[in-house]
């Protein structure tokens, strides 16, 4: 009986050793995908965290990530799919996440989803802009409940609010201006780096 036991505690330790190994080797992939990142290479950043995703599920271990570590990874993910202008993947990431950082992308998901569909549009419904803006400031509203000190949410909240009241006072020649000038959408996901927090 004691060498059954001998041998059992030496499989548990075992198995929380190589545990520990791969853990550790996911965090280390998970650093390697911010410096790709920090170094302009989205594409291989998202590639990184893909596959640290992708390991975890193999081997039926992502539910037992810490849920810091999982938001963490899912929020890198859905940021460089953003910033790489992959919204409606990007959406996908974050569906089922509901924290203020997770609620402020959501709404800048939803805001440039509206400017690009409008512009592609040939049709050109501002009813529908009206909407889809409607709902991203709703995200950021309440990102902002959540986390009133985001300056973020703050000045993306201000600004779909004025863009909304612009439309409502003269929606077709500011609306028009408004869809030419902006230029945020070129600037505004490089200054969304992947969240570095462990």
């Amino acid at each position: 009986m004691r060498r059954f036991g001998k041998i059992f505690v030496a499989v548990v330790l075992l198995v929380a050793a190589i545990a520990g190994i791969t853990y550790g080797s996911l965090l280390r992939a998970m650093d390697r995908a911010a410096e790709d990142y920090n170094h302009g290479d989205s594409e291989a950043a998202l590639r990184q965290y893909e596959q640290v995703e992708q390991s975890l599920r193999s081997i039926g271990a992502f539910g037992l990530v810490p849920a810091k570590d999982r938001r963490s990874l899912r929020l890198n993910q859905a940021r460089l799919l953003y910033a790489l202008g992959r919204y409606d993947d990007a959406q996908e990431r974050i569906a089922d996440f509901n924290d203020g950082r997770f609620l402020l992308l959501k709404g800048e998901i939803l805001f440039r989803k509206a400017m690009k569909n409008y512009r592609d549009s040939t049709k050109r419904d501002q009813r529908v802009l009206d909407d889809a803006l409607h709902a991203a400031e709703d995200m950021f509203r309440e990102s902002l409940r959540l986390d009133p000190n985001d300056w973020d949410a703050k000045f993306n909240f201000d600004y779909v609010s004025y863009v909304r009241s612009l439309m409502k006072q003269d929606p077709q020649g500011k609306i028009k201006i408004l869809m030419e000038n902006v230029r945020v959408e070129q600037q505004r996901p490089q200054a969304l780096p992947p969240d570095l927090s462990p």
